[in-house]
């Protein structure tokens, strides 16, 4: 029996998720957090991130045989809703998928309650929900705050969802647990800003979301992918390394480089932001036009380099080793001696090499990991004279677009963030919180280049 016609039977989302897991993990232990996109694929249901307004999701059913049912999930909504959201889709595709619907964002409707319900139960099942409080309880049989943090990081649900469910269904939130009174106590705990206090992130939960979307994220080098992506790519990559230049030059710039390569006027001004911008321009013309192929090594950063620099009144400048020490201003480590810039460089050339031969063979978030681990690496190397941080941010695209993975770029309003995690990196050598950016971008990356 299907499991959508045993799930119209229930009139209870609690009843409803404990037979659904029942189904799916059969006598499998379950480990959590729960992988609802995943579970989204393996009942033939196609999702796709899309950029709502005003949408939590969307559930569009097969029109026929032949047909698939799809979801559509709010890309502009954190990790924890959307797993929430795939969760709440899945439940219109077991007991509503005769009808196309649309989730408001604070929807309160009957069937939007049972689907929240059987989201929230799918998640964080019962059992193990009084299982992982009882090991914290105190003296007084109540958790706090910290705890319902951990619980909720534990299932891969926002902290306000988790407190709403121990307090409603376990009953082990000490003081008033009135709903408005709730939200306010949670929004003083700051759960956020906590997090980043400890160092948490939502690396597993991206990871799982990247694996299930797999497929989605196979890019294709088109024309438009080109033009969105070298005009944000550059202008934000230009301003990350301090260039004073606007969109709207930039894209002018690569407009007029697209149009007129060799006789454009930016080409002959001796302004460093233009000609840098150039230089960005015949970088991801470079790797654009290569898109997939069978083999990559590290020694290509020599060639973005020196793309880079193809513009200045010194090209040869462009693609060569730098031959002194050099100290970063504002990092938190030292580069290598020059005198080992090879010896590194070689070691990066192996594992590249191994993990591009193995890609297809390894989950995509472990491909991507090991691009960022690359990328790190590389920028302690700091190979070049100058233009090391735009060289290192192409190859991780040469990486991704080789493998037909979406490319990325990283907003200048982010910078602080990304510097912060190559610092920790730097510093502890975890790479999580590099991981989760990388990963976030990605998905961004994605959206953007699908909104035609």
């Amino acid at each position: 029996m299907q499991f959508d016609t045993e799930a119209k039977k229930y009139n209870d989302p609690e009843k409803m998720a404990a037979a659904y897991l029942v189904k799916y993990f059969g006598n499998q232990k379950i480990e959590y957090p729960i992988n609802p996109f995943q579970m989204l694929k393996d009942e033939g249901v196609l999702f796709s991130l899309m950029n709502f307004k005003k949408l939590e999701g969307v559930y569009i059913p097969a029109s026929s045989s032949d047909d698939v049912p799809m979801v559509g999930i709010n890309a502009n909504r954190p990790i924890t809703r959307q797993r929430f959201s795939a969760a709440h889709e899945l439940c219109h595709h077991f007991r509503d998928a005769d009808k196309q619907i649309s989730c408001p964002i604070g929807s309160k409707n009957a069937i939007e309650r049972f689907a929240e319900g059987f989201a929230a139960a799918l998640l964080m099942p019962v059992g193990e929900l009084r299982a992982q409080v009882n090991k914290r309880k105190n003296s007084n049989h109540n958790i706090s705050f910290d705890d319902v943090l951990e619980i909720a990081d534990y299932f891969g649900v926002s902290f306000q969802a988790c407190l709403f469910r121990i307090a409603y269904l376990i009953h082990a939130i000490s003081g008033n647990t009135e709903p408005d009174e709730l939200r306010r106590r949670a929004t003083k705990y700051g759960p956020e800003k906590v997090r980043k206090q400890r160092h948490m992130t939502y690396t597993r939960l991206y990871g799982d979301f990247i694996n299930a979307y797999q497929e989605q994220l196979a890019f294709k080098p088109t024309d438009y992918a080109r033009y969105v992506f070298q005009n944000e790519y550059i202008y934000n990559d230009s301003r990350m390394e301090g260039l004073n230049v606007t969109i709207e030059q930039a894209s002018e710039i690569v407009t007029d480089l697209r149009l007129n390569m060799q006789n454009s006027a930016y080409c002959n001004q001796e302004n460093e932001a233009y000609l840098s911008i150039a230089g960005h321009y015949d970088m991801y013309q470079e790797i654009f036009a290569e898109s997939v192929k069978e083999s990559l090594d590290a020694y290509y950063l020599f060639t973005l380099n020196k793309l880079l620099f193809s513009h200045y009144p010194h090209p040869e400048f462009g693609g060569s080793a730098r031959q002194n020490n050099t100290l970063v201003l504002g990092a938190k480590f030292e580069t290598v001696d020059y005198h080992e810039i090879f010896n590194e460089l070689a070691k990066v050339d192996e594992e590249v090499k191994d993990f591009f031969a193995k890609r297809k063979e390894i989950p995509v978030s472990d491909y991507l990991k090991h691009v960022v681990r690359m990328h790190h690496k590389i920028t302690v190397i700091h190979p070049f004279p100058e233009g090391n941080g735009r060289t290192s941010r192409a190859f991780m695209n040469v990486q991704l677009v080789r493998s037909g993975i979406t490319p990325i770029y990283i907003k200048v309003e982010d910078k602080k963030e990304y510097v912060a995690a190559l610092s920790r990196a730097d510093q502890t050598g975890d790479y999580d919180e590099l991981y989760e950016i990388v990963f976030r971008l990605i998905l961004r990356s994605y959206v953007d280049l699908h909104k035609q």
